[in-house]
């Protein structure tokens, strides 16, 4: 995997406005995450395992907001954008901890996602992706989802209308299915 996909998936996500998410660029956090990991290897201690860490979650935060991005496009879900304004803020952390607490002060936000929900495959695939980036315990769980990821993402026409959510079922079908 590359750091490479890692941005492409979040450009794609974001597309076509240019996703602001980290202070540096995107293709540093997926290097400092495979930075850490040579560097953990080499050595042993709390402070190296922190940095891990911290670096695994800054990327997953970064991929749960490509996905959660993508799924707001599709969705115009208001939980969708409360979501994403929490990740936002949250992978603006400087440690583990501090994003523990960012996600704990509104974790119910999450439930929110699953509100207003209607039948839509492309839709229910991306928050299944997002669930396993927010379960993923390792960098090849992570990076499989990057790759899963850009593949749905390729396969999303954005600019299709979405159906009317609000709009009610026809009289005449109600009517046949009775």
């Amino acid at each position: 995997m590359s750091a490479k996909s890692f941005e492409l998936l979040l450009q794609t996500a974001f597309a076509p406005e240019t996703p602001q998410v980290f202070e540096s660029p995107s293709t540093a956090v997926y290097q400092q995450l495979e930075q850490a990991l040579r560097q953990s290897r080499l050595g042993k201690g709390d402070k190296i395992s922190e940095e891990v860490g911290f670096r695994f979650e800054r990327l997953r935060l970064g991929i749960a907001i490509a996905l959660i991005k993508a799924y707001a496009r599709l969705a115009d879900n208001e939980g969708a954008k409360d979501v994403l304004g929490l990740l936002l803020e949250a992978v603006k952390a400087k440690n583990t901890r501090e994003i523990d607490k960012i996600i704990q002060k509104k974790i119910g936000l999450f439930d929110n996602l699953y509100h207003e929900i209607f039948v839509n495959e492309q839709r229910e695939h991306l928050l299944a992706l997002f669930e396993q980036t927010l379960d993923a315990a390792s960098k090849e769980e992570l990076d499989d989802l990057i790759l899963e990821g850009l593949e749905a993402l390729q396969e999303i026409d954005f600019d299709a209308p979405q159906p009317d959510e609000d709009e009610p079922l026809d009289e005449d079908f109600l009517k046949s299915i009775q």
